[in-house]
């Protein structure tokens, strides 16, 4: 009788199922090792646009750029979210502000949800991050009020607009919120929480949809180390898991020239299950 050098029905059979168990085993592994490859690259695009800033303000007299952003608005010809942020014929985006200090894949971050313009979809997004620009008007300085609602003119006496980039000295950049029944208080005054410098965008925030808040990453959540006596109140408006996974971004909070960067979610209420 002749050897035949041939798999049986049976044996291709266990081999395809331990193939796939294998799969079953390692595939969620994978993934979670992809997205904290990505989170990794989205926390050095933050590091460098703020290091752009840093050696934009070297140049320029200890001074942040004055900046806008031209898809926030719609009043302006060619403005709006489908607008290019790299517009030649807008000077003053952050994106072409900061172009000869940061590089312009640093502004895409791998996981992004939301960016613009926004019609190019996935994939053709230019500008997927947010600074807390100066402008979000053309030709007018914008800043929160003292109770943070609504905006008025930015050279009101009563505002807290520590965080613009306006053109101001680099030593006043400050991602903090300043009230008038802060739990928290330095030489600046009182304050809660710390608003981020730049960001990740995301979708519905402010004003969350059905569906809930959006956000770009999952992962696990870092503990905020900047919130001192706001700590436990933040936890508790954004729903923190504690030991798990959960959705989150990256936020690049500033002090001067200090920065850190940290994974986290908004101080907003979030919706169930977010």
């Amino acid at each position: 009788m002749k050897n035949r050098n041939a798999f049986t029905l049976i044996e291709l059979l266990v081999v395809v199922a331990i193939i796939s168990l294998l799969l079953a085993i390692l595939l969620p592994s994978m993934l979670r090792a992809r997205e904290q490859a990505r989170l990794v690259y989205c926390h050095n695009n933050l590091r460098g646009i703020w290091t752009g800033l840093v050696a934009y303000s070297l140049e320029n007299r200890d001074r942040v750029p004055a900046m806008e952003n031209i898809n926030d608005v719609s009043a302006v010809p060619g403005t709006g979210p489908d607008a290019d942020p790299f517009d030649p014929d807008f000077p003053t985006t952050y994106g072409n502000v900061l172009g000869p200090y940061v590089d312009q894949r640093a502004w895409v971050c791998p996981s992004a949800i939301d960016g613009y313009p926004r019609n190019a979809g996935r994939g053709g997004w230019k500008m997927t991050y947010r600074l807390t620009e100066a402008n979000m008007g053309i030709g007018e300085l914008v800043a929160w009020n003292q109770s943070g609602g609504g905006t008025v003119g930015g050279s009101a006496a009563d505002v807290n607009n520590y965080w613009q980039f306006d053109g101001r000295p680099l030593r006043l950049i400050d991602g903090r919120r300043y009230v008038r029944f802060g739990k928290n208080e330095n030489r600046r005054g009182k304050w809660n929480i710390r608003f981020p410098i730049i960001a990740d965008l995301v979708v519905n925030e402010t004003d969350p949809v059905p569906g809930g808040i959006r956000y770009p990453h999952r992962g696990m959540l870092d503990t905020r180390n900047d919130l001192e006596n706001y700590r436990d109140d933040f936890t508790l408006l954004t729903n923190s898991e504690r030991g798990g996974l959960g959705f989150g971004r990256n936020e690049l909070h500033a002090d001067d020239d200090r920065a850190s960067v940290v994974f986290t979610r908004s101080p907003v209420q979030h919706q169930a299950g977010y």
